[in-house]
Formats: C-alpha cells, structure tokens, sequence
C-alpha cells in the first residue's frame, strides 16, 4: 500500500520536478555560466598590399584566426564578478564619490550637505544599471498601491451594478489585459504622439504644445500610464472574484449593528479580501520589476530605462551576452530582496489566521 501510495506521488511530481529542472534550472545555470566568463574571437594583424596608380598602400588590419574547419577560434576567460562589477559601474560611483563638490561650479559658492549629496546622486543616476534601477523602483512603488486601489474600487462598483450590467462591464474592464502588452503600449503610444488626441485637445486647451516623448519625465509617465492601464483589470478580475466569496451575514450583521458601507468595507470585507491583495501584490511586483514592453513601444530607454531594457540593450545594443546575463541574475537578485518580506508577511498572516 505504502508502495503503491509513493508510485501515485511521484507520478503527479515527478513531472513538475523535470518540468522545473529543465525549464528554470538548467536556463539559470547556463546564464550563471556566462555571468563569470567572457568570450571574444581571436584575431591577428595581417599585412595588405595594395596597388595603386600612386603606388602600393601597405596597410594592417585584424583578421579573425580560424581552426582546421575554418571557423573562427572562441577564446574564454574565467572573469569572476567582473561583469557583475561592469554592470554595477563601480568605477562610476567612485568618480561620483570622489569629485570634489565644496564649491558650487556654477555660481561658486560653498554648497550645503543637501546639495552635495543631490549632485552624488545625480551622477550616480546617470549610470546605466542605478538609472535603469532607480526608474524601476519608481514604477513599481507607484503602480503597485494604485492597481489595488483602482482594481478594488472597480470590482466593488460592478459588484453594486444590476446584474444585467455585469457581462458587459467584465468584458470591458478585461479588454486592457487582454490585449497583448506590446499592442497595449502601442495604443497608449498613438494616443500621445506630437500630432495625436491627447496632444492636441491639451493644446487647444491652452496648455501648449506638449512632446510627450521627448521628455523624461512625461515618458516615464506614459510608462506608468501605461501599466496601470494594463495591469488594474487583472487585480479587478481578482478582487470581485473574491467579493463573490464574502459572507453576506456578516455583511448584514455590521449593517444591523450600524456599520456604515465605509465601515462595512474597511472591516469586513477587506479583512476578507487581505490574502487577494496579497496575492495581487507578489504577482505586480515580479511584473513589474521587469517592466520591458512600454519602455521598448516608448523608445524611453535614455528617459525611462529599466533593468529589463537594460539586460536587452547589452544583448543586442552592445552584443555582449556576457554582461546580459550579469545583468539578469541581478534583476533576480532584486525582485527576490523585494519578495522575501512580502513572502515573509503573508506567511506570518496565514500562520496567525490558522
């Protein structure tokens, strides 16, 4: 029986442990791999002669070194963290730390310890990796606690509505997340061009000529924008999923006892609801930490970079698959320093409720 009991295990596990191994496992080792080498194509100065009606140009120029086969020979250095180190642009933040900032290059007046600290800042996020990091945080800070509060808001109005109404505002409160992100980003994208809706109902407004994308900071709005506008359906989904579940009796006991729909809400059925924010919340932040779509769609990668555009522009930009895959692991780095106390909450909560 005990056999029996342990074949019926593996064969439900089993498949999920290989699935894991070979789909997570085996990608994180090979790009842990090509985080701590580095590869270029051997080369060798060859000498060519030219003639010409002045004479003969004698010039050198690399050429690549090939094997027996005629493929070009792959040298590999073992680089430890220097790519890591690269990526992170130590050398950037000592410049930053070291320039001398007693004295205002402007106006030349002593500068405060405020002023000193912004201008160390100020270089620091000029760097590739703290710019493209500083902006994700900023987008995940902002969009996280707005997805729930707009999501909520909406699951409880199509909650309240007839029931009639109901399909139909699912299904167009759906339509933004179902559309694929890049089409998504498009939209929002059209809407904000220098000649597009927004753009020119502003101007006639009298709010002026705005260049949405030309500027970082109206970019970097765009993106956020963006995401909200994307990712509110799935905590809406989530949350009148939820509200479906809420006891009605203790509903109608807080409102027998007095409660007001305010307090209803706040104590009744958010409480219930806490696992669902929770959820909601782990699930943005590992999305939202690797924001990519809207900041390719934008072309905001001076304005609005992030670590996932990032990882993409030193795979394709700089063609260095190396520092990619440096700049991955520490993408996983940061969303999982960011998950642990979220994890740690819930689990706290959950064992507590139990």
């Amino acid at each position: 029986m005990r056999a029996m009991r342990l074949k019926t295990l593996l064969g439900f596990v089993l498949p999920s442990v290989v699935a894991m191994v070979l789909l997570i496992a085996v990608p994180l080792v090979g790009v842990i791999g090509l985080s701590l080498w580095n590869s270029y194509t051997k080369t060798e100065m060859v000498r060519i002669e030219q003639n010409t009606p002045t004479g003969t140009i004698v010039r050198t120029q690399p050429r690549p070194v090939v094997d027996e086969t005629g493929k070009p020979v792959k040298v590999w250095e073992f680089y430890g963290l220097k790519n890591f180190l690269s990526v992170l642009d130590v050398d950037g933040i000592e410049r930053a730390f070291a320039t001398d900032r007693r004295i205002n290059p402007v106006t030349g007046a002593p500068q405060s310890w405020p002023d000193r600290f912004a201008g160390v800042w100020g270089d620091i996020a000029n760097l590739p990796f703290w710019g493209a990091l500083s902006f994700t945080l900023i987008y995940t800070a902002i969009t996280t606690p707005l997805i729930l509060i707009f999501g909520f808001l909406i699951a409880l109005g199509v909650h309240a509505v007839v029931r009639p109404l109901k399909g139909p505002l699912i299904f167009a409160s759906l339509l933004p997340f179902v559309i694929t992100p890049v089409v998504g980003a498009l939209s929002i994208k059209w809407l904000f061009l220098d000649n597009a809706v927004i753009t020119v109902v502003l101007q006639s407004l009298g709010f002026g000529k705005i260049y949405f994308l030309q500027n970082a900071f109206t970019t970097g709005f765009l993106v956020i924008l963006y995401g909200l506008w994307h990712v509110v359906p799935f905590a809406f989904i989530v949350l009148y999923a939820g509200l479906q579940t809420v006891p009605l009796d203790s509903v109608e006991a807080a409102v027998v006892d007095g409660a007001s729909r305010w307090q209803s809400v706040r104590y009744v059925i958010m409480p219930h609801l806490a696992p669902l924010f929770s959820f909601i919340t782990l699930i943005h932040v590992m999305d939202a930490y690797r924001v990519f779509e809207p900041i390719l769609v934008f072309s905001a990668g001076q304005g609005a970079s992030s670590l996932q555009y990032l990882t993409y522009y030193l795979l394709n930009g700089e063609q260095n698959f190396h520092k990619a895959s440096a700049a991955a692991l520490l993408t996983v780095v940061g969303i999982l320093l960011l998950l642990i106390p979220l994890i740690l909450r819930t689990w706290r909560t959950h064992r507590e409720g139990a």
